[in-house]
């Protein structure tokens, strides 16, 4: 018996080999409500690390690496959001955003601050 959200899959090389694999989904938390440094109202949405932070009335979001509760180091900020302000479009769109970085279909035009 497998832990909760652990799924085998079998994979076949070219040879003939087989083999099981196992593969866990990518840790998430939230949405949730929260206020940013600024005191402002802000939605937030960690998927594979990735920190969303999605301030009341923008239409941009900012992405940092971390989690909600815990150091976040800033990414990018000014990503586009083609959503109205919400928990739940902002975690559409961030589990969408952090799959296609994490797939290298980095169609996002954004500065990386280091």
């Amino acid at each position: 018996m497998l832990p909760p959200g652990i799924t085998a899959q079998e994979i076949s090389y070219r040879s003939g080999r087989k083999q099981v694999i196992y593969t866990a989904p990518y840790p998430s938390e939230g949405p949730l409500l929260a206020r940013d440094l600024l005191g402002r109202q802000a939605w937030m949405f960690m998927y594979a690390h990735f920190v969303f932070t999605w301030v009341e009335g923008a239409v941009q979001v900012q992405v940092s690496h971390g989690t909600i509760s815990g150091p976040k180091m800033p990414l990018w900020k000014g990503i586009s959001i083609p959503a109205y302000w919400s928990g739940p479009a902002l975690a559409d769109f961030g589990r969408a955003w952090a799959l296609d970085q994490m797939t290298g279909n980095r169609g996002t035009p954004a500065a990386i601050y280091l």
